[in-house]
């Protein structure tokens, strides 16, 4: 309860105003949208099922809004939190928060915390969330930022914050995931099905963010959410002079990511070294970095070798801590193992993958993007996923009282 109160109260605090006339006559300055288009073929049914999945409610528009235009083209819409007693209060050390808009409807949601030691010199550390579609605003306050958030929803310092010795940015990413929004819309939900009613349909409760798969709103795969985070992250850094930022240039850059991370994670990696190396040899413009650092914590690898580990690592470990009693520890296992269970979904998603023209890396049985664009694939390995998380991974979250 703490948590969602306090997305909606920082919310109404920090968030920036659509802006009304932002990017106008621009289709795409920045985010390779074209490239989603061709890499995805959906059919109308799945582009329908995308298009219900309305995310929760956009706060109350901001006020007091600083806009700048960045280099790159891109526009970004931020307060400063931390002047107003929000999260980051140490004497200064600045923090900014708002939006990254890309396109006039690409707008990723940030929080920016500058090193409270020197943040000149010291590098700049991008975190991210699994899932897929956590938001890094978890990471934020309950793992490694600036600030924990009492029961009365204020924030206290953290001192054993990350950016104790790096610059931070909290990134909500892809579009779609926490305050991120490609548009929005005034209207309800169906309080029973989740889904997305509007003005004429329902009464009126609220603002929605919206996504429309058509228009490249759905990213569906890490390499496109790769590309995605990229252009974010270069219109960002490209705005830092005009924040006032005491950060520098060509910085030392670290990604550090957890859970679908161990995915999210070796993808962004690559695809920003191919990119900074283009910046770097002067084929392309950009924020050049310094790269340095991958971290993955409880990383998400291959579910193949991990999945039977979860109902083990919860009753032997080297805490001494039994997490969930035998009889939850007995279904995990059966669940993992039985006919139809966790593993046998995940042989049958591989070979379902396997008959598709390059559909599988024999090497370590990665399915490719040519596989799962192939909507009977992708149905049986999203069962799969299903499958393992529910009856095995989610034992953890939904007996042990500890997630």
């Amino acid at each position: 309860m703490v948590w969602k109160n306090l997305l909606a109260t920082t919310a109404a605090t920090l968030l920036a105003a659509e802006p009304a006339n932002a990017l106008k006559g621009s289709r795409d300055p920045l985010l390779p949208r074209k490239q989603y288009a061709r890499a995805v073929d959906r059919s109308e049914a799945t582009q329908n099922a995308a298009r219900n999945l309305k995310r929760q409610y956009i706060p109350a528009n901001a006020t007091d809004i600083k806009t700048i235009n960045t280099p790159t083209g891109a526009q970004i819409r931020y307060k400063e939190p931390g002047n107003e007693g929000v999260c980051e209060t140490t004497p200064g050390v600045n923090s900014y928060s708002g939006y990254i808009d890309l396109a006039p409807d690409v707008h990723s949601f940030f929080w920016f915390f500058e090193s409270r030691q020197d943040p000149a010199n010291d590098p700049i550390t991008l975190w991210l969330n699994g899932g897929p579609g956590s938001d890094s605003l978890i990471g934020l306050f309950q793992e490694l930022g600036p600030c924990r958030i009492t029961e009365n929803l204020t924030s206290t310092i953290n001192p054993w914050s990350w950016n104790n010795v790096s610059n931070v940015l909290f990134l909500s990413q892809p579009v779609g995931v926490g305050f991120s929004y490609q548009d929005q819309e005034v209207g309800s939900l169906n309080p029973y099905t989740g889904g997305f009613l509007n003005a004429s349909q329902a009464n009126v409760t609220g603002r929605y963010p919206t996504l429309e798969p058509e228009e490249g709103g759905s990213i569906d795969t890490t390499d496109l959410a790769a590309m995605a985070a990229w252009e974010t992250i270069q219109g960002f850094l490209s705005g830092l002079p005009q924040l006032a930022a005491d950060v520098g240039t060509e910085k030392v850059f670290n990604l550090w990511t957890e859970s679908y991370g161990g995915h999210y994670g070796p993808a962004f990696y690559h695809y920003f070294y191919e990119q900074n190396e283009k910046i770097k040899n002067a084929i392309m413009p950009g924020y050049r970095l310094r790269m340095d650092t991958l971290g993955i914590g409880n990383g998400i690898i291959d579910e193949a070798i991990q999945a039977e580990y979860y109902p083990e690592y919860a009753v032997n470990n080297t805490y001494g801590i039994k997490v969930y009693n035998d009889t939850v520890y007995d279904y995990a296992r059966f669940a993992t193992f039985m006919v139809g269970g966790c593993y046998s979904q995940i042989q049958t998603c591989r070979a379902s993958a396997s008959y598709v023209r390059g559909g599988l890396i024999d090497d370590d049985q990665t399915i490719t993007e040519a596989a799962v664009r192939q909507l009977d694939v992708a149905s049986i390995c999203s069962e799969a996923q299903a499958m393992c998380r529910d009856n095995v991974e989610s034992m953890y979250y939904n007996y042990g009282d500890r997630g």
